[in-house]
């Protein structure tokens, strides 16, 4: 080996282990169903939601299509090692929109068999708050922000053979 590989080598900065928090988002891996209904009573909708590790595991990877709809976007939910949470950051087709800068960001938490995920900031007014029931592989909440909202179900799919 020359001094050159023995010094590259040695100096080498390893890739940290994932946060052991990350492990709370695997009971939304996978393909869902979702079903949703506005507070304002406009008609349902349905989509799909897919959620998938990254190689490495440090980020899970979430992409939701409504159906009839043109929105497309890529959400990654990791460990935010400085603020010590689960945030995510979601990047659309149509931009940051009105309420950001850059991308739209979430605060995520997983206590037991609750889901709440505030957008911004933990305890913002604009959150999703849900029961997440792992046998059934079943995720009920809804999102409320001033001035509105709606209620949803995902249910997880069956992986393709």
């Amino acid at each position: 080996m020359s001094e050159h590989e023995d010094t590259t080598t040695a100096s080498a900065p390893q890739a940290p282990d994932p946060h052991p928090k990350l492990r709370d988002l695997d009971v939304l891996e996978g393909t869902w169903r979702l079903e949703g209904r506005d507070l304002d009573g406009n008609p349902t909708f349905t989509g799909t939601i897919t959620r998938r590790w990254l190689p490495g595991g440090h980020f899970l990877v979430q992409q939701m299509q409504v159906d009839g709809e043109e929105h497309e976007g890529a959400e990654y939910i990791g460990y935010d090692h400085a603020q010590k949470t689960l945030r995510s950051m979601f990047f659309s087709n149509e931009g940051p929109g009105p309420f950001c800068s850059f991308a739209l960001e979430y605060i995520w938490q997983i206590e037991g068999d609750a889901l709440t995920i505030w957008h911004g900031f933990k305890d913002s007014p604009a959150r999703f708050t849900g029961t997440i029931d792992r046998q059934r592989g079943v995720v009920t909440g809804r999102w409320e922000w001033p001035g509105g909202g709606y209620e949803a179900i995902t249910t997880r799919q069956p992986e393709p053979s």
